[in-house]
């Protein structure tokens, strides 16, 4: 199997420790980087310009400094395209914000259920989808 490096873009410690292990329980070859908000992703991506080597970002939607929709329109006004797809991962059912994602940039956005099963299922859909069937 192929090792792949995910973007887990959250801000909150404890959502982010349940996604790197349900990552990790999924594929242990994936290999996480977590960046605590917005702000930490855009700076990670000009540093690492031309970035290389991410097959896929997670991000959260609302987080304090520079959200998800920040994060999209500093690439969108920027005519960047990332070379991985940016996946939100939200509690949000708002179809505006759902549309809004998608019109800025997002390659998916995944309702982050709350339940244990149906969260594993989430991610293994995101997992399975970007990581394996969907060729870039």
């Amino acid at each position: 199997m192929t090792s792949h490096r995910v973007l887990l873009i959250e801000d909150d410690p404890l959502e982010a420790a349940l996604a790197k292990r349900t990552l990790r329980q999924i594929d242990k070859t994936i290999d996480i980087v977590v960046l605590r908000d917005g702000a930490h992703f855009l700076e990670f991506y000009k540093k690492n310009r031309p970035v290389r080597g991410i097959s896929l970002a997670i991000m959260d939607l609302h987080m304090p400094r520079v959200d998800g929709f920040g994060v999209l329109k500093v690439l969108q006004d920027n005519n960047e395209r990332t070379p991985f797809p940016i996946v939100m991962f939200s509690s949000s059912e708002d179809q505006e914000e759902i549309d809004n994602a998608y019109s800025m940039g997002a390659a998916a956005f995944v309702n982050r259920p709350t339940q244990p099963r149906a969260y594993r299922a989430a991610m293994e859909h995101i997992v399975n989808f970007w990581l394996t069937i969907n060729r870039r």
